[in-house]
């Protein structure tokens, strides 16, 4: 306890030393907070490829999850299928992976987000129109 009063007192001598007030630094945005997606053989609905490091996930109570990989995979831009490896217990989270091509990707975070953008359908230009 001793040590935690003396380095706030300390910071508290150095910052009145300082004759020019820092300026205010803006609010960081707070972290999302870690899920896990309990029964991952039985719940996992869809899943949706954004980068070469994150997945959407969607479950089949329809709540989306944003899964970060600790690293690229390579592959996962071009997959057609997903493995999704969960814990022990059963449920997918930050400590599970995901299997593509073979190559065995990890998790660092999975939090919930919202549902992507519905992708709009390309309309084939009329070709009458492209002759005038």
């Amino acid at each position: 306890m001793l040590g935690s009063i003396f380095c706030t007192a300390a910071l508290s001598a150095s910052a009145a030393d300082d004759p020019v007030p820092p300026a205010s630094a803006p609010a960081a945005p707070a972290a999302a907070r870690e899920v896990q997606i309990p029964f991952a053989d039985r719940n996992l609905w869809s899943w949706q490829v954004v980068d070469d490091r994150t997945v959407l996930i969607q479950d089949r109570g329809r709540k989306w999850y944003k899964a970060t990989l600790f690293a690229p995979c390579f592959n996962l831009p071009f997959t057609q299928e997903l493995g999704f490896e969960s814990n022990p217990t059963g449920s997918f989270d930050k400590f599970s992976a995901i299997r593509v091509r073979g190559q065995r990707c990890s998790l660092i975070s999975l939090v919930e987000t919202t549902a992507p953008p519905k992708k709009s359908k390309a309309k084939n230009p009329d070709p009458a129109a492209a002759s005038h």
